[in-house]
């Protein structure tokens, strides 16, 4: 399922309910005509492929609560919280986005930079959430894993994983990069 819909499918999370989130981390570039229209999105499918939900205006970057510039992660919290990774090199973000369940927006955190908090251009490249609730961020470009909780404040971040681009968290709490 899903043909024809993206212009490059990036990330991608099962939820508990088995619904399959989808990234599509790039959008119209002047050049392939076949990527007008589409792109900078984010999609929600039934375990069968039905289209349940799309964050994201189709083809249109930004940095709005409505829009995405190459959104590269995503993950769905216990609670339902969506949380997306929205950046994904050159001149695209370097964020994290919330929203609720239902698809409406609540905050949004980072920036450029090298700081804590703050995301290389490469982006918030993975998401994955521990037992205790905290977000894992894997910031690709700063060769470090960033931690923070669900409101985004920075808890702390490690760099003895190299250049993450996956990052998964076991039910056993045991992390996988």
């Amino acid at each position: 399922f899903g043909a024809g819909m993206f212009v490059r499918p990036h990330g991608i999370h099962i939820d508990r309910d088995g619904n399959v989130w989808v990234t599509d981390g790039e959008g119209p570039d002047g050049k392939d005509p076949r990527k007008n229209g589409k792109g900078h999105q984010v999609f929600k499918f039934s375990p069968d492929g039905k289209l349940l939900m799309t964050l994201g205006k189709a083809g249109v970057a930004g940095d709005g609560p409505d829009t995405f510039n190459m959104p590269s992660a995503v993950y769905i919290a216990p609670n339902g919280d969506i949380f997306i990774g929205d950046g994904h090199g050159g001149n695209s973000n370097a964020r994290i986005v919330k929203f609720s369940k239902d698809g409406k927006f609540i905050k949004t955190w980072g920036k450029k930079g090298t700081a804590p908090g703050d995301f290389d251009a490469a982006g918030p490249h993975a998401l994955a959430m521990d037992s205790r609730g905290r977000l894992f961020v894997g910031d690709r470009g700063n060769n470090r894993i960033q931690i923070f909780d669900q409101d985004g404040k920075f808890l702390e971040e490690w760099r003895q994983f190299g250049r993450p681009s996956g990052v998964f968290i076991d039910k056993n709490d045991t992390l996988y990069v």
